[in-house]
């Protein structure tokens, strides 16, 4: 449970488990290099790709089929990641493995960005020591929310296609979630370390489908879940009890049919055009919290308390060695 008697702004100086910090200061030094190469691979921006990007229909007769099962919760989304993400990209790391498709893997040895995401696993053999440290507490009683419709809303053709003007509105309408991408847009490295080291989860969709499992938690903890229902909405802000693991949350409003696991644009993101505004949900918080989305490098980062919870002012997820000392932090949180 976040601790009503922190002071009001929360930093990396004022820990108190920062003999746990410093260890995991001295390996995150090693292993900073590999934040780089996980901005090449995790896609930072789409939008950078070129018109001779691969098609991951034509690439090879062994293209991964991501529809061929329908998973609905984070187990079944990591458990898929082992079928589709089976090469091993060579970053020399001796703490994370990371692996990707077969098409990322042609697109990278072709100097494009990958479209598909990272699997990412703990060399435990080396990194056995770091892992206990970010292990959730044995009282801990949170749970992350993964942003899976966020996820599909970064998917090429998608929101972000109609956003640029290359799509009309058939590019928010009837878009599917079947099938989770762990890139940078939906926190993919966040969401994977948090899993593997055993903290609870549930998706957008378990949540807005039974709004009432949150009150099981003491702590729920947001990712970037920016397109959220307005069921899902309010069983989150009524929670008393926040971690803002990223800003930006909490942005845009969609509505969704769980039958065909399909979701549309209502409001947000300056939509609709004849009445455009930014925050669908008009919530003060992101608003207030919106710029730190853009500061990747989270020189400077703090959780700073809000009225029912705590907030990050950065957005770490491609900052390893900032990201690790961040989640041992946050574990005084919970």
């Amino acid at each position: 449970m976040v601790k009503q008697n922190k002071k009001k702004t929360i930093s990396q100086n004022d820990s108190k488990n920062s003999k746990n910090l410093r260890i995991i200061v001295i390996i995150c030094i090693i292993i900073s290099a590999i934040g780089v190469s996980f901005i090449y691979v995790m896609n930072f921006n789409s939008t950078t790709v070129n018109s001779t990007t691969v098609n991951s229909t034509t690439v090879n007769s062994t293209t991964v089929n991501f529809s061929s099962t329908i998973y609905e919760n984070m187990d079944g989304y990591i458990e898929k990641l082992h079928s589709t993400h089976t090469f091993l990209i060579n970053l020399d790391d001796p703490y994370f493995d990371m692996y990707v498709t077969y098409d990322d893997k042609i697109r990278l040895e072709q100097n494009l960005v990958g479209l598909d995401g990272v699997r990412v696993e703990f060399n435990e053999s080396f990194f056995a020591h770091a892992v206990e440290q970010l292990k959730p507490n044995a009282d801990d009683n949170s749970v992350v929310i993964y942003p899976i419709w966020t996820s599909a809303a970064y998917y090429e053709p998608g929101f972000y296609t109609y956003y640029r003007g290359d799509c009309d509105i058939s590019c928010i309408t009837d878009i599917s979630f079947e099938n989770a991408i762990f890139e940078y847009t939906s926190s993919g490295l966040t969401a994977q370390i948090l899993y593997h080291v055993g903290y609870d989860f549930l998706t957008d969709d378990e949540v807005d489908k039974n709004p009432e499992l949150l009150k099981n938690y003491d702590t729920v903890i947001l990712l970037h879940n920016e397109y959220v229902t307005k069921k899902e909405f309010n069983a989150i802000t009524s929670h008393p009890n926040l971690i803002f693991l990223q800003p930006n949350a909490l942005y845009a409003e969609i509505d969704v049919n769980h039958e065909t696991k399909t979701m549309t644009l209502i409001r947000g993101h300056d939509y609709p055009p004849e009445n455009p505004v930014e925050n669908g949900f008009d919530y003060e918080i992101e608003q207030k919290f919106h710029d730190y989305e853009y500061d990747a490098e989270c020189l400077e980062w703090e959780f700073i308390e809000i009225t029912n919870g705590v907030h990050l002012n950065c957005y770490p997820d491609v900052s390893v060695q900032k990201l690790l000392n961040i989640l041992v932090y946050m574990k005084e949180l919970t």
